[in-house]
């Protein structure tokens, strides 16, 4: 169900308000006040998008100068709320002065049904296109501004260890499962570092091709390989004084690996096909979903570049960590999509908000994001509150979970044997990597293990010969 839209008419007419009701309430919240007192009270206790006002006001009806007075009362109380006012028969230059005063439109008395419903239509509007460009100008700012949304435990402590690592040098290590906001964070360190008026760079190396990411980083000179027309600077001279930012560096390639250590050794490297040693003074901070530990032992990633880049680590909490910020988070991404798509979603029902606590978000703030994206491209009114012809399906229902499914099969007497044990053990530990996408970290914390978690679970998954991807 649409929210009606509400006006304000103040006249002190009767037969005015109600003609003025009758043409208007099919498509608007009719609110009526008959003196400056009662429209006083009614603003105080009602929204209002906008306001009716005859300019004939008591005590002195023909007075034109009280009712001119009291629009610039309105517009300098509620600047926000546009004011149409109603004039006499040939009064335009009073019409003029009105609008002059802040009025955003105007009729004359006797009414002109049409007049009336055509003046209010595109006044509304108006209201609502100056409304959907603040909202836009809101969520704009809120982005460039980089904030770590969240008043929960897990979010406070991430934005206190970033504000303490940020005016530091270090390299930073930054971990976390896929769409939790880890490029986020980097700009935020970058931002209250001492770097912020330098280039923030961020480099995905997952997404790039051995001999395109060397161009990337260091650039490359004129005919260094086939389709290098011309010499190229690279990421680690742009961002000379700045930051760069290396999102999924375990999927950097060794050869790639072994240049990066020397620039953060030496602070030096070499454009492709040049010889000469070119300085950059960059601040580097990496991202992995991926245990990196693990790649080292399987000679995939090199321990002494590790060192170098894990001098503070930084963990973003899924957004299952932090469940009591979905609120906060649904705000605001509603109201950033709603100005991007150009609609006045104000808000989401109690039920589809249920309905999101009781989902898993596997893939976290960035696939809230999109669920939230979708809904407000398909949603026809000012409220999202019907979950199934808007979300993704799989938020519909829950799909059979299997692990559930085998723990319904158990006997009522219970589990008995060392064998039986053994097997709800190694079910429950696959079952926690399945949920966090093979990251033993994660699962492990899921798990209770806590600091533990990933000495545990490399424990556990050695005794019970599970073998993780290689991608994860």
């Amino acid at each position: 169900m649409s929210i009606q839209q509400s006006i304000l008419v103040i006249d002190d007419n009767d037969i005015n308000r109600l003609n003025l009701k009758l043409l208007l309430k099919n498509d608007y919240q009719v609110l009526e006040a008959g003196d400056p007192s009662a429209a006083e009270q009614c603003l105080a206790k009602h929204r209002v998008d906008l306001v009716v006002l005859d300019l004939a006001l008591p005590p002195e009806p023909d007075n034109p100068e009280i009712g001119l007075a009291y629009l610039c009362q309105i517009k300098e109380e509620n600047p926000d709320t546009p004011v149409v006012v109603i004039t006499g028969h040939d009064q335009h230059e009073l019409a003029l002065r009105a609008q002059a005063d802040g009025a955003l439109g105007f009729f004359g008395k006797p009414f002109n049904p049409d007049d009336v419903k055509n003046t209010i239509d595109q006044a509304m509007q108006n209201r609502q296109q100056a409304l959907r460009e603040e909202q836009l100008r809101h969520a704009l700012d809120t982005r460039m501004g980089h904030q770590i949304l969240g008043k929960s435990a897990a979010i406070q402590s991430l934005c206190k260890l970033i504000t303490q690592v940020a005016p530091t040098p270090s390299s930073v290590l930054i971990r976390g499962e896929t769409g939790v906001g880890k490029e986020l964070v980097a700009r935020c360190l970058h931002e209250q570092s001492q770097r912020a008026e330098h280039p923030f760079i961020a480099i995905n190396c997952a997404a790039m091709s051995v001999e395109h990411l060397e161009s990337e980083l260091f650039g490359h000179e004129k005919g260094a390989f086939s389709g290098a027309g011309e010499r190229k600077l690279g990421w680690f001279e742009r961002a000379n004084g700045g930051t760069l930012f290396l999102d999924e560096v375990a999927d950097m390639p060794l050869s790639v690996q072994a240049k990066l250590l020397r620039v953060l050794e030496h602070g030096e490297f070499s454009r492709l096909g040049g010889g000469s040693m070119i300085r950059s003074d960059v601040r580097l901070i990496c991202s992995s979903k991926m245990e990196l530990e693990d790649l080292i032992k399987k000679s995939k990633f090199r321990d002494d570049l590790y060192y170098r880049i894990h001098v503070v680590e930084i963990n973003v909490p899924a957004l299952s960590e932090h469940m009591d910020d979905l609120p906060i988070l649904v705000d605001y991404i509603l109201l950033q999509k709603s100005a991007l798509c150009g609609k006045n979603i104000i808000d989401i029902s109690e039920k589809v908000l249920q309905d999101m606590y009781e989902y898993p978000w596997p893939g976290n703030v960035r696939e809230l994001e999109n669920v939230i994206e979708r809904a407000v491209v398909l949603c026809t009114s000012n409220r999202i509150e019907q979950l199934p012809s808007l979300l993704n399906p799989h938020l519909l229902q829950a799909s059979e979970d299997p692990f559930e499914t085998w723990l319904l099969s158990l006997p009522k007497e219970g589990i008995r044997s060392e064998k039986e044990v053994a097997n709800f053990e190694r079910r429950l530990l696959l079952t926690a990597l399945q949920r966090h996408h093979n990251i033993k970290t994660q699962a492990g914390r899921w798990l209770g293990f806590g600091d533990r978690a990933k000495d545990k679970m490399r424990y556990l998954c050695d005794k019970y010969d599970i073998e993780i991807p290689e991608e994860s």
